[in-house]
C-alpha cells in the first residue's frame, strides 16, 4: 500500500516517526523524484529527505497500511 503525506513541520516529523515506531513493520518512506527510501521511524532518514514536498509512504502488508493510514491522515495528501 502507498500513499502521500505532507511533513513539512519539524513537529509533524516528529509526530510521525513516534507513530511509525510503534508498528511491528517496515514503514518505508522515498521522495517522489528520487528513489532514496529510508525507514519512517527513523528520525535521520526522514530528515535527509526532501520535506518540502510531499512524500510517499510504503507498507506491505495492506492491513497495517490503513491503520497507519488513519493514525497519520491529519498529513495525508489525497
Amino acid at each position: 500500500m502507498e500513499f502521500l503525506v505532507n511533513l513539512n513541520r519539524v513537529e509533524d516529523v516528529k509526530t510521525f516517526v513516534g507513530l511509525a515506531g510503534t508498528y511491528g513493520c517496515d514503514i518505508m518512506v522515498k521522495n517522489m523524484e528520487r528513489g532514496f527510501t529510508v525507514d519512517g521511524g527513523s528520525i535521520m532518514g526522514m530528515f535527509s529527505l526532501d520535506l518540502s514536498k510531499p512524500v510517499i509512504v510504503h507498507i506491505e502488508d495492506e492491513k497495517t497500511g490503513r491503520k497507519f493510514k488513519k493514525d497519520v491522515e491529519k498529513f495525508v495528501v489525497e
